[in-house]
């Protein structure tokens, strides 16, 4: 599938792929410029970064000299932390993208023929009822696209009926024309099979056309009746599948990542403190083992990225189940439902984790530095 970009005047067709790998590069490059910094700046001028100053001691990287290897460690800053989030984004909306751009198109058709199967029973009754009559099958097209209009269905008869007034076409060519058939605007089974019905059974006669269609009217009632009532016993497993993928499994992921980062940053807080008690302190009363009592722990930065593909995994997985138990083998819902849950549920987890983060790690930080400033005044 491709898509057409605008750039002012200009349209520039880009596949589905291209564009997703595009997408996630950029945003994943983002991600873990951290992680680069690392093997591009030496190891002093990482170590050497200031605080920024906003009323508490703030870190954009935070590298840390590791008390076991003696190498660089980290990064353990906050604004690495929000760097992070790129990452879980560029795996989400890249892929969400690549799904939603293969199947929006063939999606919103195959829902306009949904929406005519909804109606299509009535609309073949009424039809049915119009050939009993003894109205022509061409004629009675007609009227009940007039009587329906407005809906789909009645649209689908008003394509079969332009095309055989205005078009000079005969009723299998006004419905199955491979051009300008109405049947290519609505591509389902169970239209185009009623229709060749309706072509098989008018060649035997008004009367065996009316009482085909009415039977098939009925049928496609009682399919209709039956899947309601299917839909009706799981609605609710799939509605609590549904808000576990959309809001809940996204929001505990992001609380739990914002309070680890607060932690973390308590314990990297209280481990510098204990460092500089240390120092200042005469007689070294601090215990050696007090000054690794702490440890360095690990970064938020890779926390965060862990548990944002681990949701990325478990949107997927449970979309899955949820179009499988809500459709069956649908491969075309799978797609379309892969790439709006992945897009939607990335960014939900996003917003909720950085607020989280950023609130928990303020409170935290103005906190400890209050204590810090008693401490050694």
């Amino acid at each position: 599938m491709e898509e057409n970009l605008k750039f002012g005047r200009k349209e520039i067709m880009i596949s589905a792929l291209v564009l997703s790998l595009i997408v996630g590069g950029v945003l994943l490059a983002i991600g873990v410029i951290p992680i680069a910094l690392q093997f591009i700046l030496p190891e002093q001028t990482l170590l050497n970064e200031q605080p920024f100053d906003v009323g508490f001691d703030f870190k954009l990287l935070d590298y840390r000299i590791s008390p076991v290897t003696g190498g660089i460690i980290g990064p353990y800053g906050l604004g690495a932390a929000v760097l992070s989030m790129f990452v879980p984004l560029a795996f989400g909306i890249g892929l969400g993208l690549y799904f939603l751009l293969r199947s929006r198109n063939v999606y919103k058709i195959r829902e306009r023929s949904k929406k005519v199967e909804d109606e299509f029973a009535s609309a073949l009754f009424h039809l049915g009822n119009r050939i009993g009559d003894g109205v022509p099958v061409e004629s009675a097209i007609g009227q009940v696209a007039d009587m329906m209009k407005g809906t789909a269905a009645g649209e689908f008869f008003r394509l079969i009926s332009l095309n055989m007034t205005k078009l000079g076409m005969n009723l299998n060519r006004a419905i199955f024309d491979p051009k300008a058939g109405a049947i290519n605007h609505y591509p389902s089974p169970v239209i185009e099979s009623s229709m060749k019905i309706l072509l098989e059974s008018s060649k035997k006669g008004p009367k065996s056309a009316s009482s085909t269609l009415i039977n098939i009217s009925e049928y496609i009632k009682d399919i209709h009746r039956v899947n309601e009532r299917l839909k009706d016993l799981m609605a609710d497993i799939i509605s609590d599948m549904k808000q576990q993928v959309s809001i809940l499994a996204p929001a505990i992921a992001g609380i739990v990542v914002g309070i680890t980062s607060m932690i973390i940053g308590i314990l990297g807080s209280l481990s510098e403190q204990i460092e500089q008690i240390s120092s200042i302190s005469a007689d070294n009363t601090v215990p050696a083992g007090l000054l690794n009592l702490f440890g360095s722990g690990i970064p938020t930065y890779y926390f965060q990225i862990i548990i944002g593909i681990y949701i990325i995994q478990v949107i997927y997985i449970m979309t899955l189940l949820i179009n499988g138990v809500e459709s069956g083998s649908d491969k075309l819902g799978e797609r379309y439902m892969l790439g709006t849950n992945l897009i939607r549920s990335t960014i939900v987890y996003v917003f909720i984790t950085l607020a989280v983060m950023v609130i928990f790690n303020v409170i935290a930080a103005s906190i400890i530095g209050s204590l810090a400033a008693t401490t050694f005044s």
